[in-house]
């Protein structure tokens, strides 16, 4: 009776893993946000200043590593098989800290807890949306504030974006998405920054 049951258990543990293995998973795409301007960004001279870019901080429906798709009505899709291949936040705060090193060279960035020991400005940048719809759009909002070295709000501005996919996929979004952060929301923000410094 035991070797019966013994066999029969054997039987079924054989047909669950190679049910299991002829099972198909989709196989993940991962991305990465690309600054493809980088190179053509335009130069805004300042006079000296060390500035350090606080982390960027995104909305917590944004923190994770699925890419979202939000409807009109407000229900967030996570994608499972499109995939940001690091979070959203250092993803960010990395290529934000290169463009803003392109189009302010004047400025010494500081990014991370490489900080020198004397005061500097600060500039922290707060992400609610970054997103497309399910209606072939993108939105990108949120605020940005610069600090100076005295504590005191030098600047402050708002970023609300929209755009129309050209075509569809996950590709065209993320591809959509980083144009539009580079040259709707971070050049913008440089030549506030440069005026300001500039006065």
């Amino acid at each position: 009776m035991m070797i019966i049951q013994y066999r029969m258990f054997l039987i079924v543990l054989i047909s669950w893993v190679i049910t299991g293995c002829a099972t198909s998973v989709s196989p993940s795409r991962e991305y990465l946000l690309m600054d493809a301007d980088l190179q053509k960004a335009h130069v805004q001279p300042t006079k000296e200043a060390s500035v350090q870019l606080m982390p960027i901080v995104v909305a917590n429906y944004l923190a994770g590593n699925e890419i979202v798709l939000v409807t009109s009505q407000g229900e967030v899709h996570r994608s499972q098989n499109n995939l940001w291949a690091e979070s959203l936040s250092p993803q960010l705060t990395r290529l934000t800290q290169q463009r803003l090193e392109k189009t302010l060279p004047d400025i010494t960035w500081f990014g991370g807890q490489r900080l020198p020991s004397y005061a500097i400005a600060l500039l922290n940048i707060e992400v609610d949306d970054f997103y497309a719809d399910l209606d072939g759009m993108i939105h990108i909002s949120g605020r940005w504030q610069t600090i100076s070295a005295a504590g005191e709000l030098s600047l402050s501005n708002t970023f609300y974006v929209t755009g129309e996919l050209q075509s569809d996929g996950y590709s065209t979004m993320v591809q959509a998405l980083s144009a539009s952060w580079f040259n709707q929301v971070i050049d913008p923000m440089s030549k506030e920054i440069a005026k300001s410094l500039n006065k």
